[in-house]
C-alpha cells in the first residue's frame, strides 16, 4: 500500500490566489454538470476556494461550502471525522457520500486529492470523511473484527440525524479505503445504497465472509500498471480484476458484458475501458473501469507518485454519477 500522498503545491497556491480574487467581489452561484461517461465536471463559472485549517491541515473548500471536524464515540473509542457540505440549507434532505482515505493518510488528504469540494459545491451532496485508527482500516473480515464497520454505521446514523437522506447514502474509497468500502458492501448494505472501489480488489476470503443482506450496485476502477494492487493478481490475499468481477457476477447473478472504450480527452499515455456486467438480477449494476497503463491512483486526482494518474476519467465524478442514481 502507498503510505503517503502529498498535495501539489502549485494547486494550493492557485486555490489561494483564486480565493483572494473571489473575495474582492461577490460572484454568482456556480453550478455544474457531471458527464455520465467519464465523470468530468463542467461548471457555469469559476469556482473560488478558501484554505481553512481543519484537524491541523489545510483543506480546500469551495465557495458556498464549509468543512469542519467532529468526533463520535463508538464501542468506548472516540473517533474523528470531517464533514464537507453546502452552507445553504437544502430544500430536500441531501445525499451523503462516505469517503474513505488510503493507508497512513488522513481525511484532509483524501478530500484534497479527490477534489471532492467542487462536487459538493455544484451537486449539493454532503461528504463525511472518517479517520481510521492509526491510519489503517480493518478491511479484512477474516483477520479483523467489525470495529470500523460499526463506527461507520454509527456515523451514518449520526449524519442522518443531522438531516441527510437515509435512503441516499453511498460509500467510496481509495486503496486501503477501497478495501474498506468493499467490506461495507458486504456488511452495511442495509444502510448504503451503492459503492465505489478505486485501486482495490476483492479480498480472497470474501467467499467465506462476504454475505450481504442485500446486493447493491458497485463500481470498480483498476489500473493495469498498478504495482500495489496488481490488475492481474499477485498481491497475497487479494484477487485479480477478473476474479474480483467474477465474484460479484456470481453474487449479483449478471448474465453478460458490454465493453466500451471511453473517448481520449488527454494524451497522457492512458486509455479507459468500461465493462458493464449486464442482466444482473441482484444489485442492479456492476461496472469495471479499466485504466490501461494506469497506476495506483485516483483518476484525475492529485496523485502522481505511484504510476500514471489518468486524466481521461474523473473518479470522484464518475462514482457520484453512478451512485446517485440509486437509493435504498
Amino acid at each position: 500500500m502507498v503510505k503517503t500522498y502529498q498535495l501539489v503545491s502549485a494547486m494550493l497556491l492557485g486555490l489561494a490566489v483564486a480565493a483572494q480574487a473571489g473575495a474582492a467581489s461577490k460572484s454568482a452561484v456556480v453550478t455544474g454538470t457531471v458527464n455520465p461517461v467519464n465523470g468530468m465536471l463542467t461548471t457555469s463559472g469559476t469556482l473560488t476556494y478558501t484554505l481553512p485549517e481543519v484537524s491541523g491541515a489545510y483543506i480546500a473548500v469551495a465557495a458556498g461550502t464549509t468543512a469542519y471536524s467532529a468526533t463520535l464515540s463508538v464501542g468506548g473509542t472516540t473517533r474523528s471525522y470531517i464533514v464537507m457540505r453546502p452552507i445553504a440549507a437544502p430544500a430536500t434532505p441531501p445525499a451523503l457520500l462516505v469517503l474513505l482515505h488510503p493507508l497512513d493518510t488522513t481525511p484532509v488528504q483524501m478530500a484534497n486529492l479527490t477534489e471532492v469540494t467542487k462536487f459538493v459545491a455544484t451537486q449539493g451532496f454532503w461528504v463525511v470523511l472518517p479517520q481510521a485508527i492509526n491510519g489503517q482500516w480493518d478491511d479484512d473480515p477474516a483477520l479483523t473484527p467489525p470495529t470500523d464497520t460499526n463506527f461507520i454505521s454509527a456515523l451514518i446514523t449520526t449524519m442522518v440525524a443531522q438531516g441527510v437522506d437515509a435512503t441516499r447514502v453511498y460509500a467510496a474509497g481509495y486503496s486501503d479505503g477501497a478495501f474498506m468500502s468493499e467490506r461495507l458492501a458486504c456488511e452495511l448494505s442495509n444502510q448504503i445504497a451503492a459503492f465505489g472501489i478505486d485501486a482495490g480488489a476483492v479480498i480472497s476470503s470474501s467467499p467465506t465472509y462476504c454475505k450481504p443482506a442485500v446486493q447493491r450496485p458497485k463500481l470498480y476502477i483498476l489500473g493495469t500498471a498498478d504495482n500495489i494492487v496488481p490488475y492481474d493478481g499477485g498481491m497475497v490475499g487479494v484477487d485479480s480484476a477478473a476474479a474480483s468481477m467474477a465474484f460479484w457476477v456470481g453474487q449479483q447473478h449478471c448474465g453478460g458484458t458490454v465493453a466500451t472504450t471511453l473517448p481520449t480527452l488527454v494524451n497522457d499515455g492512458t486509455t479507459v475501458q468500461l465493462t458493464d456486467y449486464t442482466g444482473c438480477t441482484a444489485g442492479n449494476d456492476l461496472r469495471l473501469y479499466t485504466v490501461d497503463n494506469g497506476g495506483h491512483a485516483w483518476p484525475n486526482g492529485l496523485t502522481q507518485s505511484v504510476g500514471k494518474t489518468t486524466q481521461n476519467l474523473d473518479a470522484t465524478g464518475i462514482i457520484w454519477s453512478f451512485a446517485s442514481a440509486y437509493h435504498l
